[in-house]
């Protein structure tokens, strides 16, 4: 009698586990679907080119600088700073000119903020710019 009342336990246990896994993965999955909806990236709508220092063009330099920034809830670009520079050699003075020039042109970025539940947020990024004497 004991065997089959365990024998019952276990049939029983076996026909509800299926439901159960069912009922969590489709809870997921509907949760991950409203999440994703709810949920972008940033739209970046215009970047503007940094204007090419004269002293650079005279020099034929070529480079790109690496900033980042804050694409912020509010539509603003904000909390730039200069990560790198390639070369990394670059004299001194013109690395400062590349800089400011990256800098100026990163402030004029216009975006759609990213989103979060539906409600805009900030995002860091990373902005790279472009010098080239042609």
């Amino acid at each position: 009698m004991k065997s089959l009342k365990n024998l019952t336990s276990f049939i029983l246990l076996l026909s509800i586990l299926p439901a159960t896994f069912i009922s969590a993965a489709t809870s997921k999955s509907q949760i991950q679907t409203r999440a994703e909806s709810d949920s972008s990236k940033a739209v970046v709508k215009s970047k503007p080119e940094p204007d090419y220092p004269k002293e650079a063009r005279k020099q034929r330099i070529v480079a790109t600088i690496v900033l980042r920034a804050v694409l912020n809830s509010t539509g603003q670009v904000t909390d730039i700073k200069f990560e790198k520079a390639i070369p990394n050699n670059l004299p001194e003075d013109i690395l400062k000119k590349f800089t400011e020039a990256s800098i100026r042109a990163a402030e004029k970025i216009k975006f759609k903020p990213a989103t979060k539940d539906g409600h805009p947020v900030s995002t860091y990024v990373q902005l790279e710019y472009n010098f080239h004497p042609w």
